[in-house]
């Protein structure tokens, strides 16, 4: 029989633990007639259960996701005759089976020197395996479709964009929210802290601006057991202490509440495939300064006040603009609400399941 083998040993990250986490309870009900089976690290497994209901079985894969060993694990449920879905691009090299997999950005190709040296040889093994043996590619933005192919050189008809979505807690979020005038105004980053999501220049900017505005920066920035992390920045964030929260991580009811309550979001990334944190903070009505980078203009559209990434000065330069301008504000909370409205997980589950059960229907056939 075959089945759908589905790799979520990365549902504990944190972009693609959101995508695994909104994407399972949504997909599996689709295909359950192929009986998915789910991968998990150990001691995951009762977090997935739940999620995943009885239309699924839990099976453990001891390897850790995106190691050394990573590159030449076998997992230990997929088999010739069925399909594996992985939500990264990292696929099993050994193991024989078809794949389909989700593409969320190929940055050790794009840009080497922010995505760490020596990541781009695995990245480039793994893409060849994908090349060979997706039967489909599912990509978050059009962006990276465009990047997978000039990078690639992936079969453009088995690729498929599906943008991400918006929980609804984000929208809940910003119909309750009234801020404390009373209250210090806060600027809010959220993501990892590393390279490409320039928080080095971000900070330096704030540090140009900080005297012109009463606000607080706040970075929700995971950077403990993160690889590759911009020592840089985490050093200049305790330097600027005084009037800079680094944050470590925050439970989701936390995380969204503070993006609420903040005056506007700061994205300055070089480099995203998506950009999820700018849309969740466009859904709870807090406006948006986004680098002009990567799928940030594609997701944000004309929703976002964007600056030059590259450039501290003009960082600084929007900063001051957006927190200057209440008219500017109101403007986009109301445009990025409007638009957040038109990304649904629910879209992106129906987007992602038809072609996974087009390819299990092909193995299926080939196999009988």
């Amino acid at each position: 029989m075959t089945r759908l083998v589905i790799d979520a040993r990365l549902a504990g990250h944190s972009g693609i633990g959101t995508y695994l986490r909104q994407m399972l309870p949504r997909v599996i009900p689709r295909v359950a007639a192929w009986r998915p089976i789910v991968l998990v690290g150990r001691g995951h497994g009762a977090d997935l259960t739940a999620q995943v209901g009885r239309d699924a079985d839990i099976e453990t894969w001891d390897t850790p996701p995106l190691s050394l060993s990573d590159l030449w694990s076998v997992p230990p449920a997929a088999g010739p005759r069925d399909l594996l879905w992985t939500p990264h691009f990292n696929v099993p090299l050994r193991s024989p089976c078809a794949l389909a997999v989700t593409l969320h950005d190929i940055l050790p190709l794009t840009s080497p020197a922010l995505a760490g040296y020596g990541r781009s040889l695995p990245v480039r093994a793994w893409l060849r395996a994908i090349r060979d043996r997706a039967q489909a590619v599912f990509c978050v933005s059009d962006f990276t479709r465009r990047e997978a192919l000039r990078l690639a050189g992936l079969d453009p008809a088995r690729m498929y964009v599906t943008p991400l979505g918006v929980d609804p807690a984000w929208f809940a979020a910003g119909a309750a929210a009234s801020p404390d005038p009373a209250m210090v105004p806060t600027l809010i980053f959220v993501g990892l802290l590393k390279p490409h999501k320039n928080v080095l220049r971000l900070l330096r900017a704030f540090a140009q601006a900080r005297d012109r505005i009463p606000h607080r920066l706040v970075l929700v920035a995971r950077h403990r057991d993160v690889r590759n992390i911009d020592r840089d920045a985490l050093a200049l964030a305790r330097t600027l202490s005084d009037r800079v929260e680094l944050v470590q991580d925050l439970p989701f009811s936390e995380l969204v509440a503070r993006v609420a309550s903040a005056q506007f979001a700061v994205q300055p990334s070089l480099h995203e495939g998506f950009g999820l944190p700018a849309l969740e903070a466009m859904a709870a009505g807090v406006p948006v300064l986004a680098g002009r980078a990567g799928a940030m203009p594609e997701v944000c559209g004309d929703a976002a006040i964007y600056c030059d990434p590259e450039s501290e000065d003009d960082i600084a330069r929007t900063l001051l603009l957006l927190a200057g301008d209440a008219a500017l504000r109101t403007r986009l909370s109301r445009a990025g609400r409007d638009r957040a409205h038109s990304f649904s997980w629910d879209a992106c589950a129906a987007a992602t399941a038809s072609p996974l059960i087009t390819a299990l229907l092909a193995l299926h056939d080939r196999a009988a």
